[in-house]
């Protein structure tokens, strides 16, 4: 057994102690802490009963218990005896166990620090897996036949380094994804405390799952022309399948023996009918961890609706039922979902699931998708088993057929004692089911409502697109009350639809004539009520009369007056009444409800007023009108600023009685007068009001200079402009000389357009007459290049004249800068530089004017040919501080290859340089110093298209 037992520190100093004679120390009845090592623990049996207490340290008595906080180990201690069994630790690394004795309640740790076993090799052919599983557990495959003996589960996989697939995660290795063929891994567990690595070798063959191919199942309907498979190979309904399987099948008795695949399917539908038949593909594996595998072909032969529609034709607000006759031979009785459609566009589904049955069925059309009063069609478009669910042939041979829905309706308006009444009939169909054109009598049934029946006939009644109207004489109609018409279109569409309809009689009713006369509307003192009914039969009538403020609404009068039939004339007194504006009202109601009153309530109303002439109304004696605020028109009398209770009148005079139009135009200096109405009674007042108005136009703007230039880069605005003010005004701009729209200051000026300026005097009016302005603004064309790119060699020394290439053939100068804007333009010799970005700007020397918008140029200095600038690489240098060759540098390389990359390594591989533009020498360190005389290796990587990268060796000599 190979231990490695080390004392604890705690045990040392107790010996000590001893040693020198301290008295009082007390015994450790748990003895002391101890590190104990196992390797190997796989080669001796006796590590299944591993003495924890042996190997405490110090002087321990017996009597404790043993504990681990380690769940992994606690069904490997035995607790009582101290015994471990290391071979149901499956865990390398380290273990600690607690040794606790409560007679002197002390505890101390045995610390087994247990080398790993990877398990047993499986490298003879043991190891197999099937191409179809995922999951392949490799752990399975390092077991070992002693029992108890099983590797540690904390160690690592790895596949062979020289064919790895990626299949592998941890243990799991997916089978499946990487394919048949032979893997190896390897199960390695590390090195623990001086205990050294180990690890085991699983070759696993994955082994070929058997591929019975991707079925297709046939679908065929069972009136379907099948003479194209009364041969049918039932390999040809297999894509990628192993050819070493058999077919098998259930009762259809097509497959002779194991090697048949002919199958006939016509034979099938004519033995068995629709159904469907299952033929099963069975291949067989090659090694036993693989089951076997099959697929399924079914062979569906769909049941067919074949049959025919027969919809009546119905009347609106009726079930459309819709009668189907099939062939029951070759679709079975059940429960079926159909789905038809209206019309070839609108489709519905029948709401409840239709029992076909023998040969007959009925099912419902949805009433909201049938229009009405025309021809309409109807087919099945689908049908769907539902008890039993299966599927049906989605061919459905049942023949479009037409029906047609009648909305033909009867209407009667109520007539009165002594009128005909009027019948409208709609929607009629003529014989074709269009909306007839035609004449027809129309035989009718009157009902009166004594219950009196009476016949007539209209005859010749003139249709027009369905619609017609005739009248029943009033000789029919004798006795008011309601009454009900049926009636018959002799020779329109035959349906059985009723055509009914009713309607009132009613008796013409007596009237009565009211009036009310006021004395003064202004100033009432009386009012008198006129009542004329001389044609009311003797008896006593209700007349209603009061007077109601208007402004409150409050009811300040109120009488009844009674009657006989007659006339009569009443007073009402108001002369009472306090100042205000008020409304008489006299009112009557007839209790009857014939409709043939005209009138059922009488009233009549008159506003009047005690004392209700208006107030004077309120203006500013003096108004000043701006013209330029008026537009062309001027100002009018609308214009004027006025404040007064009602409408305003406006007159020539204070005396004139003609009232002046509100579109009157004002006349500078005129004066006008001006009354008004109260609205709530109608009164005019007495007095007037003098209003006088000014009229101010200020002077016009001048300019010497009205056709000014301007360059388009400077943004010329209108305050660009020279203009003269009379007057210290101001100048206010407009895009018309009259009306149109204000501009700001800051409005850009637009090449050609026009301007107009007014002076405005105190910040308010301006004046009508405007200045035009109308400037030449000069756009210069933005500059063109004919690249923004250029490639240069930076050895070549370019300048800005060689920028001049870009230019194309243009009518102005192209300015070069450094800079995206501003600055000053660079000389033809000024020289380019690398990482600099430059900006063409075009310029017209004879305006001076700019484009401000710059075009971008990147330029590239790396553009070099190697042969053409003696490009070569030094094969030796010698650092030794003399000032000459101290330093191994490719001349020129940063420029001609301006993203190179440089390393130097000596012979054994070992870096000691890594160069580029910005580092681009070695001065033959190696860390410590020069590195010895000898010979050394570069690597160069170009990093330029058509440069490959280039590998070579040089020579140190101090």
């Amino acid at each position: 057994m190979n231990h490695l037992i080390k004392a604890g520190p705690i045990s040392i100093w107790i010996a000590l102690l001893c040693v020198l004679g301290i008295p009082d120390i007390k015994a450790q009845c748990a003895g002391t802490d101890n590190t104990v090592t196992v390797c190997n623990k796989d080669t001796d049996t006796s590590t299944q009963n591993f003495d924890l207490f042996a190997n405490l340290g110090g002087t321990p008595t017996s009597g404790g218990t043993w504990s681990t906080t380690n769940p992994a180990n606690f069904f490997a201690l035995d607790g009582v005896n101290g015994t471990v069994n290391l071979w149901r630790i499956n865990n390398f690394g380290v273990h600690q166990f607690l040794y606790t004795n409560d007679a002197c309640g002390e505890s101390a740790t045995v610390t087994v620090n247990l080398g790993g076993y990877p398990g047993e090799d499986n490298i003879d052919g043991s190891a197999n897996a099937c191409s179809d599983n995922p999951f392949v557990n490799l752990h399975g495959f390092l077991g070992s036949e002693i029992d108890g003996k099983v590797q540690d589960f904390n160690g690592t996989w790895q596949e062979e380094p020289g064919t790895p697939t990626g299949f592998r995660v941890d243990n799991m290795f997916d089978a499946l994804a990487a394919g048949p063929g032979i893997y190896t891994f390897t199960y390695s567990v590390g090195f623990v405390a001086g205990c050294p690595s180990r690890f085991s070798t699983v070759v696993l063959e994955v082994h070929p799952a058997p591929n019975p191919g991707i079925p297709t199942n046939l679908v065929v309907c069972v009136n379907d022309d099948l003479s194209a498979y009364t041969n049918l190979d039932l390999n040809s309904l297999l894509s990628g399948e192993e050819t070493n399987g058999t077919w098998s099948e259930g009762s259809t008795n097509q497959l002779s023996d194991l090697s048949d695949s002919f199958i006939n399917v016509e034979e099938i539908r004519d033995n068995f009918g629709y159904g469907t038949y299952e033929f099963r593909y069975t291949v067989f594996p090659t090694h036993p961890v693989c089951p076997e595998n099959y697929s399924t072909v079914n062979i569906i032969i769909l049941p067919v609706l074949e049959g025919v529609l027969s919809p009546p034709n119905f009347c609106v607000g009726t079930p459309y039922d819709v009668p189907l006759t099939y062939y029951d031979t070759i679709l079975p009785n059940g429960e079926y979902r159909i789905t038809y459609r209206i019309n070839n566009s609108t489709t519905g589904e029948a709401f409840d699931d239709t029992i076909l049955s023998n040969g007959q069925a009925t099912f419902e059309i949805d009433a909201t998708l049938v229009p009405v009063n025309e021809l309409v069609t109807v087919d099945i478009m689908e049908i769907e088993g539902i008890d039993p669910i299966q599927d049906v042939c989605p061919t459905i041979l049942v023949p479009q057929a037409s029906f047609l829905v009648s909305d033909a309706m009867v209407n009667v308006g109520d007539t009165c004692d002594g009128t005909e009444a009027m019948v409208s009939v709609t929607n009629v169909l003529d014989h074709a089911g269009n909306f007839s054109n035609d004449t027809y009598d129309i035989s009718y049934t009157l009902t009166d409502t004594s219950g009196g029946i009476s016949n007539d006939t209209a005859q010749n009644v003139a249709f027009s697109n369905g619609s017609a109207t005739f009248t029943v004489s009033s000789t029919n109609l004798t006795t008011p009350g309601p009454y009900n018409i049926s009636l018959e279109i002799v020779g329109s569409f035959d349906i059985d639809c009723t055509l009914d309809g009713s309607f009132e009689l009613s008796a013409i009713p007596d009237a009565i004539q009211l009036d009310l006369l006021v004395d003064n509307n202004c100033d009432a003192t009386q009012i008198d009520v006129i009542v004329d009914a001389p044609t009311l039969p003797n008896g006593s009538y209700a007349i209603t009369y009061d007077v109601t403020e208007l402004n409150s609404s409050n009811v300040l009068t109120t009488n009844t007056i009674n009657f006989n039939g007659g006339t009569a004339n009443y007073q009402i007194d108001v002369e009472s009444l306090p100042q205000g504006n008020y409304t008489a009202s006299v009112r009557s109601s007839q209790n009857d409800t014939t409709p043939c009153r005209t009138i059922f309530d009488f009233e009549v109303s008159e506003n009047f007023a005690i004392e209700g002439i208006p107030s004077i109304p309120e203006a500013a004696d003096q108004q000043i009108f701006c013209l330029s605020d008026y537009g062309t028109s001027g100002p009018t009398l609308e214009d004027i600023e006025v404040t007064a209770n009602g409408q305003i009148l406006f007159y020539a005079t204070a005396t004139d009685m003609s009232i002046l139009s509100l579109t009157t135009p004002l006349v500078d200096g005129e004066a006008y007068f001006v009354a008004n109405i109260d609205p709530d009674n109608n009164c005019e007042g007495s007095d007037r009001v003098q209003i006088t108005v000014t009229l101010v136009d200020p002077e016009a703007p001048t300019s010497n200079e009205t056709n000014p230039v301007f360059c388009g880069a400077d943004m010329p605005t209108l305050t660009d402009f020279s203009v003269t003010l009379p007057g210290a005004g101001s100048a206010v701009w407009f895009d018309t000389d009259t009306g149109g729209n204000p501009l700001p200051p800051g409005t850009l000026l637009e090449d050609g357009n026009s301007y107009f300026a007014a002076n405005q005097i105190d910040g308010q009016c301006s004046s009508t007459e405007r200045l035009e302005f109308i400037p030449t603004v000069i756009g210069l064309e933005p500059v063109s290049l004919q690249f923004t790119e250029l490639a240069l060699c930076g050895l070549d020394d370019p300048t800005v004249g060689d920028l001049r290439e870009l230019e194309t053939n243009a009518d102005y100068v192209v300015l070069w800068y450094d800079q995206p804007e501003n600055g000053t333009p660079l000389t033809n010799d000024t020289p380019l530089s690398e990482n600099v970005m430059y900006y063409a700007e075009s310029f017209n020397p004879d305006t001076g004017c700019i484009n401000p918008n710059r075009i971008a140029v990147t330029i590239e200095l790396s553009n070099c040919n190697p042969e053409d600038y003696g490009f070569f690489i030094p094969d030796g240098f010698s650092p030794n501080g003399d000032g000459r060759n101290d330093f191994f540098l490719i001349p020129n390389i940063e420029v001609i290859f301006p993203d190179f990359t440089l390393e130097i390594l000596n012979r054994y591989g070992t870096s000691l340089f890594k160069g580029d533009r910005n580092n681009p020498a070695w001065d033959g360190r190696n860390g410590a110093g020069i590195a010895p005389n000898g010979v050394y290796f570069y690597i160069i990587d170009y990093n330029k298209e058509g440069f490959d990268p280039i590998q070579g060796r040089l020579y140190l000599n101090q």
